[in-house]
């Protein structure tokens, strides 16, 4: 054997064995609800590919284009590509630590702590931009101590091209990826950057998002809109200690002496062997936790740059886990953190024993937005009723007489119902789904279509005094799973427009 060539590692180590735990954890929800509003969304954005959207990048509409037409609406197949990005996030969590020094014992708590960290397990179980998030983030951050250490300096083009990739997934991540950046330029790991090969890096990076970066400024930066409208009128505000205690909440408590003891140990090490790689991680870790308390983040925001701080929590502890023991108990302790909050992580339970178990935890749902919540959180809630609404359409369509069906269209209030009536549709031969709401009021009107106009609303929809007929065609069975402003929708028909449909489609825009 040559002693000059890295040990093998073996085919099942534990950062592998707990990545397809990791899978088997998401898998075994199967179906369980339903489709995710978010998701739904995604389907048809990426039914219309383009190189941005208006709340979005375009990297989530690919992955779940290549998705649907794979599975369709089949759940868990939709869902497939996040549910392998959460497993490989746990693996490279695993990684990071071994690479900064925590060996074997720290990689195993590392890759446990984070399959145990709740925003990550749930995050990483919808088909969302989130999903793949934190894995780029993480591949990212292996790289740079690569750099940081002495690597082949023609990394920085691979450096650049993941920083760029998980720009075209989350706008957050350009934000975490400069903030790392900043880490290396304010430690002694700068020397890296003294290459030509960063400065490829960065074309590279910039070459990535320039498409997307024109979309917006071609479209008037509606993403800034939209982030503003949100701010005034939609997300619940949260505060610098809000922030900080939602956070210790969702990234599992028991675990916050590990993940904060790793950002310690990130920013104060000196003179061991990974030191500037490691701290530079460390600022750019504290700088974007800073930003996001200061700017009134939601606290899964942060979900990027946990895995970073836990595998740093991993190598932390590894000294203390010399014994055989306490290498095994450490990442069994962190699996078992996270059997309490396991069903408010991913759907494994059934709708009436999740509410048992909230209740017996003595929790209610997390406000988010400012609008009523019902029993079930809003991630769960909103994985409800979308089948049932597009079959309440189709019966108010099967009202419509030949002709009028071939000029109609249906009017959702947000981007949800829209994308429901679109996704499940498609079987019901439903007319054309339209709305005001970010992605779809730049789709507008399908050319002759909107005379009727299938409405999706409440009692007191009055079609915007556009239309001289209203008649209400269908309603719907009140559910107690959905969110309150989805409930028992009202399905009404309007006929007779006064004047054109387009000189209406500007007051309707709501991008939020």
């Amino acid at each position: 054997m040559d002693p000059s060539r890295p040990a093998r590692r073996p085919f099942l180590d534990a950062p592998r064995a707990l990545a397809a735990l990791a899978f088997a954890l998401h898998a075994a929800c199967g179906g369980r609800y339903g489709i995710f509003r978010d998701e739904l969304y995604f389907v048809a954005c990426g039914r219309r590919l383009a190189a941005g959207y208006v709340d979005q990048p375009p990297g989530i509409a690919v992955v779940a284009r290549l998705a649907s037409e794979l599975s369709g609406t089949w759940v868990p197949g939709l869902r497939l590509p996040a549910w392998l990005a959460s497993a490989a996030t746990v693996l490279l969590a695993g990684r990071l630590a071994a690479r900064l020094g925590g060996g074997a014992a720290g990689a195993a708590l590392a890759s446990a702590a984070t399959l145990a960290c709740g925003v990550l397990l749930a995050l990483g179980h919808y088909l969302t931009m989130n999903a793949f998030e934190p894995l780029l983030v993480l591949a990212l951050a292996l790289l740079l101590v690569r750099l940081a250490d002495g690597g082949d300096p023609r990394l920085w083009v691979a450096a650049g091209a993941v920083a760029g990739l998980a720009a075209l997934f989350k706008y957050t991540s350009a934000l975490v990826a400069l903030a790392l950046l900043a880490g290396v330029a304010a430690t002694s790991a700068r020397r890296a950057l003294r290459t030509r090969w960063a400065l490829a890096g960065a074309a590279v990076g910039l070459l990535a998002v320039l498409p997307n970066l024109a979309w917006q400024l071609a479209h008037g930066l509606p993403f800034l809109e939209l982030v503003r409208n949100g701010q005034l009128h939609k997300n619940a505000p949260t505060s610098p200690p809000a922030f900080a205690l939602g956070l210790l909440r969702d990234a599992n408590p028991l675990l916050a002496p590990l993940w904060l003891g790793g950002l310690g140990w990130l920013v104060g090490r000196a003179g061991a062997r990974a030191a500037p790689a490691a701290r530079a991680l460390g600022i750019g870790g504290a700088l974007y936790l800073a930003l996001l308390a200061a700017t009134g983040g939601k606290p899964y925001y942060a979900a990027p740059v946990l895995p970073i701080l836990l595998a740093a929590g991993g190598a932390a502890a590894a000294p203390l886990l010399r014994r055989p023991a306490l290498r095994v108990a450490a990442p069994a302790l962190a699996l078992a953190s996270l059997a309490p909050g396991l069903p408010l992580a991913i759907p494994i339970l059934p709708e009436p024993a999740f509410v048992r178990w909230q209740a017996a935890l003595g929790l209610e749902p997390e406000r988010m937005e400012r609008t009523a919540y019902g029993v079930l959180p809003q991630i769960y809630a909103d994985q409800h009723g979308w089948p049932e609404l597009a079959r309440g359409v189709a019966e108010a369509a099967a009202t419509l007489a030949p002709a009028e069906r071939a000029t109609a269209a249906v009017f959702g209030q947000n981007y949800g119902e829209a994308a429901a009536v679109e996704v499940y549709g498609a079987a019901l031969g439903l007319p054309p789904a339209v709305s005001g709401h970010n992605q779809y009021w730049l789709w507008g009107v399908p050319p002759g279509r909107g005379d009727p106009l299938i409405v999706i609303s409440d009692a007191d929809e009055d079609c915007g005094g556009a239309f001289r007929e209203r008649v209400l065609a269908a309603r719907l069975p009140a559910s107690p799973w959905v969110m309150p402003y989805e409930d028992a929708r009202w399905i009404w028909i309007c006929r007779g427009l006064r004047r054109p449909l387009a000189g209406l489609w500007p007051a309707l825009r709501s991008y939020q």
